[in-house]
């Protein structure tokens, strides 16, 4: 039984398909608008995901290093400390994903493209989870300050940062990622839309995504809640100042109308 490799690796924020196709110089197999299929050698494939994800199959780490090293010929931030994951599909005279394997019978380039795109979508979701989880923990660096001091220290740009990366993350798992949309094959093929149902559930996609939604919700209200509390704080600066400025009015028309 032949036994092959995906490895998957989350290497930017994005990856524009067209520019990537400019400096991969490799057999273009596929293009869509979100991903590109090249043929690195026989039978050796790279998938190009525009959500920053490339997913490699029975490619060698040369290769591998040699194709991100390409890829800086985009002009992007390529992540320093980048975020892996890897998968076996084995050859086999009976279908059946397993947690750590996949075994199959037909060993097809569209069968493998349905298993790089799980594999792709939940490196994705793990480099998103731990961003959130770190956001979160900023949160509860706020909540500790208004418990403890009864005020936030700071201005509201960097809560207005979070709230831009809150929505982009949504806006990207949602649109450019199409976590919750079936394949187009998976309409024309029973063998796909089995591998990618229960690719699904074995990487537990939804159910994760569940969860990030759930504290992406908790950091867009907390956010909310604190915009409102530095507004607050500003308006009552605000008022402050109106107040002594109409004072110091007031004690100059005194001192004209008594001493002038």
């Amino acid at each position: 039984m032949a036994e092959h490799k995906l490895k998957a690796g989350y290497v930017a924020k994005e990856l524009p398909i067209p520019k990537v196709k400019d400096v991969l110089k490799y057999k273009l197999i596929t293009e869509k608008r979100d991903r590109a299929v090249f043929e690195i050698a026989p039978k050796k494939y790279v998938f190009v995901y525009s959500y920053g994800v490339l997913v490699f199959y029975d490619v060698d780490d040369v290769m591998v290093s040699a194709t991100i090293k390409n890829l800086r010929g985009l002009g992007i931030d390529i992540e320093k400390e980048k975020l892996w994951d890897e998968y076996q599909l084995v050859e086999h005279v009976k279908n059946a994903v397993e947690f750590n394997q996949l075994k199959m019978k037909n060993v097809s380039v569209e069968n493998i493209e349905v298993v790089a795109r799980m594999l792709s979508q939940s490196v994705a979701l793990e480099n998103y989870e731990n961003k959130v989880d770190g956001m979160v923990n900023s949160f509860s660096a706020l909540n500790k300050q208004l418990k403890d001091k009864g005020k936030l220290k700071g201005g509201s740009k960097d809560l207005l940062r979070i709230i831009g990366t809150n929505n982009t993350i949504v806006e990207t798992i949602v649109s450019k990622m199409a976590l919750l949309e079936e394949p187009a094959a998976a309409w024309e093929s029973e063998e796909v839309e089995w591998l990618f149902n229960r690719l699904r559930k074995t990487f537990e996609l939804e159910e994760r995504f569940k969860h990030l939604q759930y504290k992406l919700e908790f950091i867009q209200n907390n956010s909310e809640v604190m915009l409102d509390i530095l507004n607050n704080r500003k308006s009552e600066i605000l008022e402050w100042v109106v107040i002594i400025l109409i004072a110091i009015e007031i004690v100059i028309f005194v001192y004209e109308v008594i001493f002038m």
